[in-house]
């Protein structure tokens, strides 16, 4: 280059920046394990008494991404969690009552917060949410729709595209003398409906209705301590089995990781049931115990006519499965009832091998009609 040229180039003076020689330090991680050993990783938020009680239930399974949040700080103070996985709702000392508004306006007060604890308590792996409440008190019911934009928000931010798809609810109803109140009855009408509105229209799936009312004609004798363990850890059980399924092979039929995330991910109202079988030597005793186990399920009473993606699981011994003649006949006849139950629905089955001896059906459909009937009583005791 030209001398005289290159003397009139200014000289390029770049400063020094701290920030080249500056390492940006790892996230710590804070997000809890999964322990469940389910094919999908499933996150619980819990609202108020009853909603703390379902997602303790679930926590206790290895469900460990479990926040709870309350605005009674008693109730909070009483459910064996994590401190770090807790988080009040602060409204002043008498917390939300039955009032639902006061219950909406914590959850919103508190919208961030609780956002940022999913961050730090969930992590960046999840494959779906479920927010729990208990329909009829102020903390739970109010808060719903809150923690449901948050939940849908949190699976957004980790990078989910369908959130809608990856957000559920487990509500439980009052049960009758908790439905003589009618405040409670108001408000558990009111968020059923409306819960069950964002179910059908698919802007969250699925919703599991626990009919407390039911439960209590099924159990009769239980204790007053007894009831809610039986009735959660019973849940929590059922739904337990068909992510542990899931995520094992079946020397004979799989219902696998795909198959189960199309039943999650349909919208509408999701029931489960389970059968027991003594004797299985003929068809007709096997698909009895399919129509019985939705019947005597905890969940609400449903139309299955509605459903939109069914399952069935057979599982037993070895020995059953390899000398029990006419069996896969058997099954096959049951599960051929299912599907006539579930006349609209994708049917999808499995057939596993365990080390107990019985045979045992297990029944999830998924993307049912929220129970009008169901509705109706509660709205009958507003007036």
């Amino acid at each position: 280059m030209d001398e005289e040229l290159e003397n009139q180039i200014p000289k390029l003076e770049i400063p020094d920046i701290d920030l080249e020689d500056f390492d940006i330090p790892e996230d710590e991680e804070t997000a809890v394990e999964d322990e469940s050993g389910g094919s999908q990783i499933f996150a619980w938020i819990g609202s108020g008494q009853g909603g703390g009680r379902i997602a303790k239930a679930f926590y206790d399974r290895g469900y460990k991404k479990c926040i709870a949040v309350n605005t009674s700080s008693h109730d909070l103070d009483t459910l064996e969690l994590p401190r770090e996985q807790k988080f009040l709702l602060d409204v002043g000392e008498h917390g939300a009552g039955k009032d639902m508004e006061k219950g909406y306006e914590a959850a919103n007060k508190y919208k961030q917060n609780m956002f940022d604890l999913m961050r730090n308590v969930y992590g960046n792996n999840v494959d779906h949410v479920f927010v729990c409440v208990g329909a009829g008190g102020g903390s739970g019911s109010g808060s719903a729709l809150i923690l449901i934009d948050i939940a849908k928000k949190y699976m957004k931010y980790i990078g989910h595209d369908d959130p809608e798809k990856r957000v559920g609810v487990v509500m439980s109803l009052p049960t009758r003398g908790e439905a003589n109140s009618p405040q409670i009855s108001s408000n558990a009408h009111q968020v059923l409906t409306t819960v069950g509105e964002a179910a059908k229209n698919g802007s969250i799936s699925p919703l599991l209705i626990i009919d407390n009312s039911k439960i209590e004609k099924m159990y009769r004798g239980l204790t007053v301590k007894e009831f809610w363990p039986t009735v959660n850890n019973t849940i929590s059980g059922l739904f337990h089995v068909f992510n542990v399924l899931t995520n094992n092979p079946s020397p004979y039929t799989s219902f696998d990781p795909t198959d189960y995330s199309s039943v999650l991910r349909c919208g509408g109202v999701m029931v489960m049931g389970v059968s027991k079988l003594k004797e299985f030597d003929n068809e007709q005793t096997v698909s009895n115990a399919i129509k019985s186990n939705l019947e005597k399920t905890l969940l609400t009473e449903v139309e299955l006519s509605d459903a939109k993606v069914a399952a069935c699981a057979a599982v037993g011994s070895k020995d059953i499965m390899e000398n029990t003649p006419g069996l896969m006949d058997s099954l096959s006849y049951g599960f051929d009832t299912l599907s006539s139950l579930c006349s609209n629905a994708t049917l999808h089955r499995g057939i596993y091998e365990d080390d107990k001896d019985s045979l045992r059906l297990y029944t999830i459909v998924s993307g049912l009609e929220v129970p009008h009937k169901r509705l109706q009583q509660l709205n009958n005791k507003e007036e």
